[in-house]
């Protein structure tokens, strides 16, 4: 139970994950906790394609969210702002996707960004256009975000440069492809950039509270 005698929901999702940062690709986040980003701050598009899940019961397969996110030094120095967009199918998908990804029903990923966040994460419904093609994967969110990855490539002979970092007990994903962005864009009043040739990753996840 949580402090106000709130019980915790029973739930699960998996599906592929779309990342996007403005770190150098690899992020030095994975490897010593700090962004290796020119701006030397962390900003984000991190996004999840729901393929199978449930939260008590209800079915929540087939949602999209995409999640902006921004720091202004590394993440654990906190003054962050968060901003997710969900694609639901039914209004029950968007209230428990709502609670998921404001960190109220327990989860690393969540409950930690969440408490390095000035607020509480925004949570709006929208239409989030992802086409799922490995390192060439695509988000958008009208009006809000464009984000393309592109695979990295060998500068002398032009072939894809195939690089995976692989974490024993990752909690936002444990095997990464890593490639670059082609576009990274965001534009919103509380955080707003137009980036190219940063970190990306391709992944599937599987959390449960």
């Amino acid at each position: 139970l949580y402090p106000d005698n709130r019980a915790v929901a029973d739930w699960r999702i998996t599906g592929t994950y779309l990342e996007f940062c403005n770190c150098d690709p690899g992020c030095g986040c994975n490897f010593r906790g700090v962004p290796s980003s020119p701006e030397g701050n962390c900003q984000a598009m991190i996004n999840h394609v729901i393929e199978e899940g449930s939260f008590d019961g209800a079915d929540l397969a087939g949602a999209k969210v995409s999640w902006a996110l921004w720091w202004p030094g590394p993440i654990h120095d906190k003054g962050g702002r968060g901003r997710a967009y969900i694609d639901a199918q039914t209004d029950d998908q968007f209230e428990a996707l709502s609670m998921i990804w404001r960190g109220e029903e327990g989860y690393g990923l969540y409950e930690i960004f969440n408490s390095t966040l000035d607020e509480t994460t925004a949570v709006e419904r929208a239409t989030v256009d992802i086409t799922v093609d490995g390192k060439r994967s695509r988000v958008a969110v009208d009006g809000v975000t464009e984000n393309q990855m592109t695979p990295l490539t060998n500068p002398v002979t032009g072939d894809e440069n195939e690089v995976r970092i692989v974490k024993s007990s990752g909690f936002i994903w444990r095997d990464g492809e890593i490639a670059q962005s082609e576009t990274f864009r965001v534009d919103l009043p509380e955080m707003s950039w137009d980036l190219s040739e940063r970190h990306s990753v391709f992944s599937t996840f599987d959390y449960s509270n």
